[in-house]
């Protein structure tokens, strides 16, 4: 009898707790919710693709966290034809469906916490007019949120700014309000980076998107071959952080805000997917097949300074590492002839 509760005990994790199992929702269920409900959340998935596994546990947990019936999932493997009439190309593909037919597509992490910030801007007004005194109880209920203080004459201002609005629902959470002290004026609440940015309405063309990018933009961002160019061409030394897996990058973001927001002047402090750029740590002078590193790049020179320390990256140690660097401790890396320095 010991020996079987032993047994047993060993193999209750894996015969007591079930796999997550997608539940999804009949073509009935999905056309009867598309036409009747205000809104309505879908994710398409192909249930077996490694995509869709790794957003599994995810969307039970918006599932979970909102109680809402109107969000659900289909399964295009069962029934491609429907998929198909909708439009779904890619797996897996979030929407939130109007009544009317139309809808917006989710573009973002597939995380439960932002597909939930997603589906509840998305459920509210484009822009929302409040009076100046319910503002302030307002500016916390988004990562990021536009303002705009606009006099009663200014109606080009007021357009440009509903029309910004609607092509940025799904990111951001617009707020229109009269003027302050007499001016229109547009502020960002970036409560990501805790920072706010102000400006006055722009009357070139693409101002007010330029300020909705500035703004918007991350305090440490992730690099990639899109963006690259938009860091190192500003004289600005780079701090590349290479990472293997989202909660390391997720860690090590939140852990360096603060360092980040120091040294903002001077330096980006970036992020590197080892996994997606594993060239990168040759050329930054690290060791080739790590899974984690730091260097140091200025841009305008073409040197690099790795942190060859075996310590655990810590905001004290790269505030360490980055005085040692100014003060001559760390010599430049040298790279071979035919080094290749773009992401």
């Amino acid at each position: 009898m010991r020996i079987e509760a032993i047994r047993a005990l060993l193999l209750w994790p894996f015969i007591a707790v079930p796999a997550l199992a997608w539940k999804h929702a009949s073509e009935e269920s999905l056309r009867s919710a598309l036409g009747e409900n205000e809104h309505t959340l879908v994710a398409f998935v192909f249930p077996e693709t490694d995509l869709c596994k790794a957003m599994e546990a995810e969307w039970k947990t918006v599932q979970d966290r909102s109680k809402d019936q109107s969000i659900m999932s289909f399964d295009c493997s069962e029934n491609l034809a429907v998929c198909r009439e909708f439009d779904v190309e890619s797996y897996p593909a979030i929407r939130l469906y109007y009544p009317d037919g139309s809808m917006i597509r989710y573009r973002g992490e597939r995380k439960a916490d932002e597909i939930l910030a997603f589906s509840k801007r998305a459920r509210e007004p484009i822009v929302t007019e409040a009076d100046a005194s319910v503002v302030p109880s307002l500016l916390d209920d988004d990562t990021i949120i536009f303002l705009a203080h606009i006099g009663p004459d200014d109606t080009d201002y007021r357009n440009q700014f509903k029309a910004l609005a609607a092509r940025y629902r799904d990111s951001y959470t617009f707020i229109m309000t009269g003027p302050l002290n007499g001016r229109s004026a547009l502020h960002c609440f970036n409560n990501i980076n805790e920072e706010e940015h102000t400006t006055e309405p722009f009357a070139k063309v693409g101002g007010l998107e330029a300020f909705i990018e500035r703004c918007s933009a991350p305090l440490i961002p992730e690099l990639t071959r899109a963006n690259e160019a938009d860091y190192t061409g500003t004289g600005k030394s780079l701090l590349h952080y290479f990472f293997a897996s989202k909660a390391e990058r997720d860690k090590y973001r939140a852990e360096m805000k603060p360092l980040a927001k120091k040294y903002a002047e001077y330096l980006h402090f970036t992020m590197n997917d080892v996994n997606e750029y594993p060239e990168m740590l040759g050329i930054l002078g690290l060791k080739e097949g790590s899974k984690t590193g730091l260097s140091l790049q200025n841009p305008n020179t073409g040197e690099v300074f790795p942190y060859r320390g075996k310590k655990k990256i810590t905001p004290q140690l790269v505030e360490a590492f980055l005085n040692d660097v100014i003060e001559g401790k760390i010599k430049a890396f040298k790279r071979t002839k035919g080094g290749h320095d773009e992401l």
